[in-house]
């Protein structure tokens, strides 16, 4: 294999491993959403499971969009590669 397949499939194994933070992170503050609208439905603490929901739910929006730039970076650098 040349430098330049090695390098490609370096890029490749990076993408996939943000793919899959991101898939996760996405998970992440889907069900933190489903627990808040639970939490403030069934058991009234409006104030804690507002915060505390708040708190997670944006965290994992901030990381998510963080993963996806890397993302298009890794992209980038891939398309790069094969020209």
């Amino acid at each position: 294999m040349n430098k330049i397949d090695l390098k490609k499939n370096r890029l490749d194994l990076e993408y996939k491993f943000e793919s899959q933070k991101a898939i996760i992170f996405l998970t992440l503050g889907t069900i933190t959403l489903i627990g808040f609208l639970t939490a403030v439905i069934i058991q009234k603490h409006y104030i804690m499971a507002t915060v505390l929901g708040f708190v997670i739910f944006i965290s994992a929006i901030i990381l998510y969009k963080r993963t996806k730039n890397i993302l298009d970076g890794l992209l980038q650098q891939i398309e790069n590669l094969t020209k």
